[in-house]
Parts: C-alpha cells; sequence; structure tokens
C-alpha cells in the first residue's frame, strides 16, 4: 500500500512538472477574456450582478480545494466532482498559466491527468457505480482546459479519453455507467455527447459513425407525451428532457419537431429547487434555452437569474437541495452546478457557445 501510494505521488508530482512545462509555452494561447454578452443579458447592472455571484462562487471553491488538487465531496475524492469544479472555474475565464487561481487550475489539471489509467478512463479514487459519468465530466473539464495548454502530453491525454468514450458506446448508439458497450441511457450520454463535442471542437478525433449512432439513440428516447425518457419507451422528466433537447441541439437537430415539443412539455413544469435533480435541470436547461435564442431564451433565463441570485449563500455557495449527497461536509458540487449555469451568460468556454 505504501509503495502504491507513494507511486501516486511521485507520479501525481511529474504530472505537475508536465503541466508547468506546458504552460511555458501556452501564453499566446490563452483566449481573451470578455464580460458577459450584451446579447445575453443586456442590463449592465444584471451583468455585474453575475458576475459577483459568479466570483463569490469561484473563490469558495478555490478556497476549498484540497492540497493535492481535488475537491471534497459526499462521494470522496471524485473526477465527476472534480471535473465539475474545475469547469466552474475554467467558465469564468480562470485558466492554467495566469490569473488569481492559476495555481488552482494547474492543480486540478494535474490530480485528473494523473488518475488516467491504462484504459484512457479517468478513474476517480472513490468511484461510484457510474463511473462514465464520472468519466465524461472529468474529460469536458481536460478538453477545454487543452485549449489553454496546447502541448503533446494533453493532447495525447484528452485523446485517450476521448477514444474510451467512443470504444465505449452500446450498440444501440448510447452510453451506461460502465467503460464497455452494453445497456444505455439518456442521462450518461448527453454527458459523452458534450465530451465529445468538446473534443470536436478542439480537433481531436471524433468518429462520425459515433455521433451518426449517439443521434438514433437519442431519438429514441423521445416520449409520446412530448420531451425526452431516460430510456426508449419510458416516460418523459423534466431533468432527461433538457438533457435530451441539448443532445439534440449539439447533434444539430435543432428544428427537429421533437425538440419543440419538448419544450412545451417543459413549458408545464414549475421551476424551483425542490424539483429532481435540481442541479442538472438548472445547468442543462440554461445552455437548451440559450441554444434556443429568441424567446425562449428571453422568457428563460430572467427566472433562473432571480432565484439563483437570491438563494446563493454568504460564504458564495450554493445549497445542494436534493442532491446535497454530493456535497458532502462542503457545498462544492452544487456550487460549481450554480457557477457553471450562470456562466453561460459570460461566455468563456466553448461548450457555452451556439
Amino acid at each position: 500500500m505504501r509503495r502504491l501510494l507513494r507511486h501516486t505521488l511521485v507520479r501525481h508530482a511529474a504530472l505537475c512538472g508536465a503541466i508547468c512545462i506546458a504552460l511555458s509555452g501556452a501564453s499566446d494561447h490563452v483566449i481573451a477574456q470578455t464580460d458577459a454578452a450584451p446579447d445575453l443579458l443586456p442590463d449592465a447592472q444584471q451583468t455585474r450582478r453575475v458576475e459577483a455571484a459568479v466570483d463569490r462562487a469561484v473563490e469558495y471553491l478555490a478556497r476549498h480545494q484540497h492540497a493535492d488538487g481535488s475537491w471534497p465531496s459526499g462521494l470522496g475524492k471524485n473526477n465527476g466532482i472534480n471535473g465539475v469544479c474545475l469547469l466552474a472555474m475554467l467558465g469564468r475565464g480562470h485558466v492554467p498559466g495566469r490569473g488569481p487561481y492559476r495555481a488552482t487550475v494547474e492543480r486540478a489539471v494535474a490530480f485528473i491527468a494523473a488518475t488516467q489509467d491504462e484504459m484512457g478512463m479517468y478513474r476517480s479514487p472513490n468511484p461510484t457505480h457510474g463511473p462514465m459519468y464520472e468519466h465524461a465530466y472529468a474529460t469536458l473539464a481536460m478538453v477545454e482546459a487543452y485549449g489553454y495548454l496546447p502541448s503533446l502530453f494533453m493532447r495525447k491525454n484528452c485523446q485517450r479519453a476521448i477514444d474510451l468514450i467512443v470504444k465505449a458506446q452500446s450498440r444501440n448508439g448510447g452510453w451506461r455507467y460502465q467503460p464497455y458497450p452494453g445497456d444505455a441511457d439518456l442521462s450518461v450520454t448527453v454527458m459523452q455527447l458534450v465530451a465529445l463535442r468538446a473534443a470536436t471542437n478542439a480537433r481531436l478525433t471524433v468518429p462520425q459513425e459515433t455521433i451518426k449512432r449517439a443521434l438514433g439513440y437519442v431519438k429514441a428516447c423521445i416520449a409520446e407525451e412530448g420531451g425526452f425518457a431516460y430510456q426508449p419507451y419510458g416516460a418523459a422528466g423534466p431533468a432527461r428532457t433538457t438533457a435530451g433537447i441539448l443532445s439534440m441541439q449539439l447533434l444539430g437537430e435543432f428544428d427537429h419537431p421533437a425538440v419543440e415539443a419538448a419544450f412545451k412539455y417543459l413549458d408545464k413544469q414549475k421551476y424551483a429547487p425542490t424539483m429532481e435533480h435540481y442541479w442538472y435541470f438548472s445547468y442543462y436547461a440554461m445552455q437548451a434555452n440559450y441554444q434556443a435564442g429568441g424567446d425562449r431564451w428571453a422568457n428563460w433565463h430572467p427566472k433562473v437569474r432571480t432565484l439563483m441570485l437570491g438563494t446563493q449563500n454568504e460564504d458564495g455557495s450554493w445549497p445542494g437541495y436534493g442532491d446535497a449527497k454530493y456535497n458532502g461536509s462542503t457545498n462544492c458540487f452544487s456550487t460549481a452546478m450554480g457557477a457553471m449555469t450562470l456562466e453561460v451568460y459570460l461566455h468563456y468556454l466553448p461548450a457555452y457557445q451556439r
């Protein structure tokens, strides 16, 4: 056990060195930071409130990060949580190599990179029953970080993670909890699609056949009553419907009749922290309505912004609500999800752009 721990620490230190070497040539590649896009939030006062809320959230996450680069959670050291926390940092424009949180981001990247196994999976030290969930969030975060660390090391690391997603696709086109073909569900599938979309943006290799088969699975999850089901022939639900809409949008099916039917299904749902899977719903719904634009965006984002600005804790965190089990003794998971939801306004990451 001591030998394994020593090996892990040495590997983590070596990866930190690799990250630092990559940083030495990365400054010219850092994307310029911008304020909230005026077409997303034209009210300057509200823009300042959103930015202040996200800044408090980011400061909370930085304050609670472990020295090894991971974040605390109710799941232990888990790369799903690490991934969303890193994404929240990147989503506010805090990147490797510059700014007040450069060390926070660099530690997180090094930690996740060090967990990659021979399969290409970012394997959590404390995994759950669904390692592909965790892998997808970690992969998305690492691919976004690669945009600021365009080194050969990062490219190979990210490509191995993407290759695993491709290999794990089920015959029906979706993904499930484990890193091999088998069953599938929409919840796991949407996160793989977001990671694959980011990889395509980063010019990593993503087979078109993988995307084509994934689209077939998402369409198979269209529910008869409008909305999307967890699995084919199931009933629609709010969180899975936002996941389905976003999946269709990411795959270019903006005008498919099922997308509008799903939005109409969501119109009947009451948006409140008491709803099932509130944080996932908020995150996916914010992106889906932004991608839709027009009246959809105009009617959606004010109520989300009002609720979130009114429920943020004084320390910068957000409550876990029904997902508190992921938080543990801190509110890192829910705070990262809240920050990512509001960061759609800020337009830093390609994942948040149309």
